[in-house]
């Protein structure tokens, strides 16, 4: 096992702004994010130490990350 943190999957999606500025994500990266919760997910159940609350706070730490660089994108 690494010592060195793993990377977020919210720093790896590609955002993307359209001709209005705004800012989004294609399906393939949404379904991938979703399959890297799903992971996070069932690493969580195997561990007696993590519950729900965990797994729901990894999740905002991933949400956090998209919407930052989602406000960088489009500014």
């Amino acid at each position: 096992m690494s010592d060195k943190p793993a990377e977020r999957i919210g720093n790896k999606i590609p955002i993307r702004t359209d001709r209005n500025g705004r800012a989004w994500i294609k399906a393939s990266a949404v379904t991938h994010l979703l399959r890297a919760i799903a992971s996070g997910c069932r690493d969580f159940a195997d561990n007696p130490d993590y519950d729900l609350r965990s797994a729901a706070a990894a999740i905002d730490i991933e949400a956090d990350a998209i919407e930052c660089r989602a406000i960088m994108q489009t500014r």
